[in-house]
């Protein structure tokens, strides 16, 4: 994950820094809303944004945060904005200018960590890569879908987009990290994923052979007996 983070402060500036490595993300500086404008504009190729999330102070120099919020909201692809401010009168103003959400300063470190792994949320992609299925993380086209994956994930709920189909599904977090070992697997053809979202019985299957689904139907018994199987595989996946 790479975090862009505004801010003309240098004592929060760096402790941003050094906490948002802590926590496992890549960072870059800049201290002011022009920078932060360059800064995304170059850090991607064919108008993809190479940042996952920014974080954007307002009261900044040479260039307001609100107006770099604007200009990057109407010039490049679609990239979260978390807005910080000292100011409660700035929330408003952030919000109508484009910010996903606003942070109100003095914020603690706890509120910004789980501000960041909010926003910051990705579905995943399922295509096919030579011989073999993979799965990509992506982010959200846009607020609308960024608000769905965040839905989800406090759900513990991962989204699936299939390439070249328009088809999706959604599992729940842990089974992405097992679909990607069995997806790695030379000797994998096929992987059933029960739809708990629903709760109807229903089954998605992923063949190796072909970027293709098939939703299948099974009794709410037969459901529920898969659904305690894969509980059991889930259980070395699980995230502490």
């Amino acid at each position: 994950m790479k975090v862009l983070v505004a801010e003309d402060d240098p004592v929060i500036r760096m402790l941003h820094q050094r906490q948002l490595t802590n926590w496992g993300y890549s960072v870059d500086l800049v201290m002011n809303g022009k920078e932060a404008v360059e800064h995304v504009h170059k850090s991607g190729e064919k108008d993809e944004v190479n940042y996952d999330l920014c974080l954007m102070d307002i009261n900044m120099p040479i260039m307001s945060g609100i107006e770099a919020i604007q200009i990057i909201r109407k010039n490049a692809t679609y990239l979260p904005i978390v807005a910080c401010s000292a100011s409660l009168n700035n929330k408003m103003p952030c919000l109508e200018a484009g910010a996903d959400t606003f942070l109100l300063k003095p914020h603690s470190a706890v509120e910004l960590k789980e501000t960041l792994k909010e926003f910051a949320v990705k579905q995943n992609i399922l295509y096919r890569d030579g011989e073999r299925l993979s799965v990509c993380k992506t982010g959200p086209v846009d607020s609308e879908e960024l608000t769905e994956l965040r839905m989800l994930d406090k759900k513990g709920v991962a989204k699936f987009t299939v390439v070249d189909i328009s088809s999706r599904f959604l599992v729940y977090k842990n089974m992405q990290d097992k679909l990607l070992d069995d997806f790695n697997n030379g000797n994998f053809r096929s992987a059933e994923i029960p739809m708990r979202i629903d709760r109807k019985g229903g089954l998605v299957k992923a063949y190796s052979s072909q970027v293709w689904l098939k939703k299948m139907s099974r009794t709410l018994k037969q459901f529920w007996t898969q659904v305690e199987r894969e509980n059991e595989i889930l259980k070395k996946y699980e995230r502490f």
